[in-house]
């Protein structure tokens, strides 16, 4: 009698451990969110794909095809997303998520504002989203071009730098003012 391989059970219960991990909050690394940004971290990341290829040796799943993913009122949007995870450190413990690589037409939105480009990492410990390639930062009406944009969720702060920046690049900015009885959204 041959014995059936094992791969198939293994990779299903990759595939469920990596879903508990994306549906249950990662929990420990990310500090909590600072007054002005209002993002957490923390929170358990929504991810909906057309497919999704689990990579166990690597600790890496693949999600192909509309892929959206949802923490908290982020929104996260790509053609492909790489995410990397890795053991818990405890039995009890789910998988953490750490860094989600996002491919093609990245799309990021918050209730304050949107940003896109062709390439994106989202440092999920470090509460950090970095986008590169034709990046556009759109707060209400204002606009902000350029090559690279680091988004840090902790302190609401972000940096655009312009193509080239160590050859002379430069970055493009529309700012509207408000109407003189305007109000702030």
């Amino acid at each position: 009698m041959t014995k059936t391989p094992r791969r198939p059970r293994r990779l299903c219960a990759a595939a469920l451990a990596l879903t508990a991990a994306v549906f249950v909050g990662e929990g420990g690394a990310a500090q909590d969110a600072a007054p002005g940004s209002g993002h957490d971290s923390r929170q358990p990341i929504e991810i909906t794909a057309d497919t999704l290829e689990v990579l166990q040796a690597d600790k890496v799943a693949v999600f192909r095809g509309k892929v959206d993913a949802v923490q908290g009122d982020m929104l996260l949007r790509a053609d492909t997303l790489v995410v990397h995870y890795r053991e818990a450190e405890a039995e009890a413990e789910n998988l953490r998520v750490a860094r989600i690589d996002a491919e093609g037409n990245v799309f990021v939105s918050s209730p304050r504002e949107t940003a896109q480009g062709r390439r994106g990492v989202y440092d999920v410990d470090a509460a950090r989203i970095d986008l590169t390639g034709g990046v556009v930062l759109t707060r209400g009406d204002n606009v902000i071009e350029g090559d690279s944009l680091r988004m840090d969720l902790d302190s609401g702060r972000s940096r655009v730098v312009g193509a080239g920046a160590g050859s002379g690049g430069r970055v493009h900015g529309l700012f509207v003012p408000r109407d003189a009885g305007g109000t702030d959204e």
